[in-house]
C-alpha cells in the first residue's frame, strides 16, 4: 500500500503489530510515531514508538484504536 493510503486509512498513533526483522521472527505491538512516507522504488516506510529507523510497512499489522500496546 502507498504511503498515502497507510496515512489516510491509519493516523500517526495508530496500536501496530511489527515484525522488525521478517514476519518469520517475533513481532511486537507498538504505535506509529510518524506518518508514512515513500522511498525509493515504491516503499513506503513509517517509524514507530521503541523501534530505531523506519519499518516497511508490509511488515506492520495495524490494529484497533483500543489495543493495549508494550511499553517503549
Amino acid at each position: 500500500m502507498d504511503a498515502d493510503t497507510f496515512n489516510r486509512m491509519y493516523p500517526v498513533r495508530t496500536p501496530v503489530r511489527v515484525f522488525p526483522n521478517t514476519r518469520d521472527d517475533g513481532s511486537r505491538i507498538t504505535r506509529t510515531r510518524t506518518p508514512a512516507v515513500q522511498v525509493q522504488h515504491g516503499l513506503s516506510v513509517v517509524h514507530v514508538d521503541g523501534i530505531r529507523g523506519p519499518l516497511d510497512t508490509r511488515y506492520i499489522d495495524p490494529l484497533p484504536d483500543n489495543h493495549p500496546v508494550e511499553a517503549s
